[in-house]
């Protein structure tokens, strides 16, 4: 059960979005599109060491599953990024606050200015439940048993490259090769899938 009438908070009129389960999602996706790149390896490696050409279809249909649990990560993350932005924008448009001077004026202008700002962010937000509900149809099943995988999102406009570390010295040997920690190990956004 992802999600019960506990995980949904009413404000009035409509829901709010449960950040605590959109993080939690968010990071079992993560660990999912890790783990599909990991089994992309291992066929990988076997059709190269073992001479297994026959296995090219199954890394290429991980493969092309792996892009589809990427892009769902970067649909998710894509809506933070907006969140983001949107923050940026507030901030901006109230400027510095010098609490000790703040006045009714100060106040009543700050709340005509983010009037328009709460729309958006209302919109984002229902974006956000939307793709909420997606991701536990989707993938529901698949990714509840899983471990988090925490990472930290890339900046806008960039995205999480593998690093050349123990991961990558372990797909050129033979199967004994022993897993990385998630502490360790990127996620190989750009990688296999």
């Amino acid at each position: 059960p992802w999600h019960s009438s506990g995980h949904t908070l009413d404000m009035g009129d409509h829901q709010l979005l449960d950040l605590q389960e959109w993080a939690l999602i968010l990071n079992k996706m993560l660990r999912y599109h890790y783990n599909i790149s990991e089994e992309i390896k291992a066929v990988v490696q076997s059709i190269r060491t073992e001479m297994r050409p026959e296995l090219i279809p199954l890394a290429e249909e991980k493969a092309n599953f792996g892009k589809l649990v990427k892009s769902a990560v970067r649909d998710m993350w894509g809506l933070e990024y907006e969140v983001d932005d949107l923050q940026s924008k507030f901030s901006e448009s109230i400027g510095t606050m010098d609490l000790d001077n703040m006045d009714v004026d100060f106040i009543e202008d700050m709340m005509l200015k983010s009037k328009p700002l709460q729309s958006v962010l209302n919109d984002i937000r229902n974006r956000q439940k939307a793709k909420l509900e997606e991701m536990r149809t989707t993938y529901g099943e698949a990714i509840k048993d899983l471990e988090v995988m925490i990472v930290e999102r890339p900046p806008k406009g960039g995205d999480v490259k593998p690093q050349e570390a123990p991961e990558e010295a372990a797909a050129e040997k033979p199967a004994e090769a022993a897993p990385v920690s998630a502490e360790e190990a990127p996620v190989p956004i750009e990688a296999a899938a």
